[in-house]
């Protein structure tokens, strides 16, 4: 049974509130986006939802290795198992809580689809003035074979206040599990958020993901997303910038082989004056990958002194690898410094040549220029077991012994 009439048995046997059932119909009046639509035009879903998922997941436990197998071995953990919240830490002005709230904040039809029947996340709330120095891991464990798994959360960082957080999302069932997740994330005041997303999951996991950051002035937030395996992610980062001196910082790496597939569409929306935007990212195409790259600025008409720029790099190193990447700029002001690139090649010859004739083999050489061309994005991380864990990924994937001092 196809998904879209899975979910309306599923609704049909649940004690929704009447919030919930006008979402769920508003989402059923549109459906699934299809190709034709211009924010999924490279993206097809059609696979996807014609999978048989299941929607009743068997809630288990998670075993103590797998955690640690999983996690960066940082103290401060937040760790839930086919939906369920099973451990949160206790840390000083932050305050934890389940999932509470289904109210939505967008018509696009998979966050309709998670406000009216998504039953697990968290709520999380850093208090004002309040810096914790510790990041917190957020692992999300999926075990139902074949599930189809949906989390709600929000987190609100205080006035003058500073916290980051790692996120993963791992199916541990090595099926064709999809999962939807939406987070929403308000930054008050002079706050400081990092947000840094690990997706390496297994050949045959889903991803949608979508990732809302609502700044109020004064207030510098960054998005890291780590992109190293997956049979399908679509990953959406929006910043709305609420107030004046806002800064919102992105980088993503992307790096896939086999026929994975990645689709990154960002979206920044510069509405007050005296702004920043920085946003970075960049792909690495292996086999039969294929990746889609969608960056919109926006700058609205009263919003001058806004510097913005974005960049978009990508390697395709093979002939059947491909990119789609569509940089945009919409800027109603005149006062402005914005910027857009996109590249799309090859390794260079010139500086594989030069390392061959220095005796390192073709597939060593090949692996330090790629590791020099992603280490822009790896190396501005900011916490040491993250970047650590990045460079280790990377040179996995390219299954090379690659010493990093080279």
């Amino acid at each position: 049974m196809e998904l879209i009439e899975k979910l309306k048995l599923y609704a049909q046997n649940k004690d929704l509130s009447e919030n919930q059932k006008n979402l769920f119909n508003s989402f059923m009046k549109q459906g699934f986006p299809t190709t034709k639509n211009e924010e999924w035009k490279y993206t097809s879903l059609k696979k996807i939802i014609a999978f048989d998922y299941c929607l009743n997941l068997k809630n288990s436990e998670i075993d103590s290795s797998l955690i640690k197998n999983y996690s960066l071995g940082l103290k401060n953990k937040i760790i839930f198992s086919d939906e369920k919240l099973i451990s949160f830490p206790n840390v000083t002005g932050l305050k934890i809580n389940g999932f509470s709230s289904s109210d939505c904040n967008s018509d696009e039809a998979f966050a309709l689809l998670n406000s009216a029947l998504s039953n697990s996340g968290f709520n999380i709330s850093v208090e004002k003035n309040t810096v914790i120095s510790d990041p917190i891991e957020i692992l999300f464990f999926n075990n139902t074979k074949n599930g189809f798994c949906q989390y709600r959360n929000k987190i609100f960082v205080g006035e003058s206040s500073k916290v980051k957080f790692i996120e993963r999302i791992q199916d541990l069932s090595n099926s064709s599990n999809l999962v939807n997740n939406y987070t929403e994330i308000f930054c008050e005041k002079n706050s400081s958020f990092e947000y840094n997303k690990i997706q390496n999951n297994t050949e045959h996991s889903k991803l949608i993901d979508c990732l809302n950051v609502f700044q109020k002035q004064d207030s510098t937030s960054e998005i890291n997303t780590l992109i190293f395996g997956g049979g399908f992610i679509r990953n959406n980062l929006n910043f709305e910038q609420n107030g004046s001196n806002c800064e919102s910082n992105m980088n993503g790496i992307s790096l896939l082989n086999r026929e994975q597939f990645a689709d990154n569409h960002t979206f920044v929306d510069h509405k007050k004056p005296h702004c920043r935007s920085n946003e970075m990212y960049k792909g690495i195409y292996l086999d039969n990958a294929k990746g889609v790259f969608n960056g919109k600025i926006m700058v609205r008409k009263d919003s001058q002194k806004i510097d913005a720029f974005q960049s978009n790099n990508n390697l395709l190193l093979s002939k059947y690898a491909t990119i789609d990447s569509k940089p945009q700029l919409e800027i109603y002001a005149d006062d402005v410094k914005c910027s857009h690139g996109c590249t799309i090649g090859q390794l260079d010859e010139d500086a594989l040549f030069y390392m061959r004739s220095r005796g390192i083999k073709e597939k060593e050489a090949k692996a330090v220029l790629t590791y020099a061309f992603a280490s822009e994005v790896i190396e501005s991380i900011s916490i040491p077991e993250l970047r650590i864990l990045a460079q280790n990924l990377l040179i996995k994937k390219l299954d090379v012994d690659l010493d990093l001092s080279l």
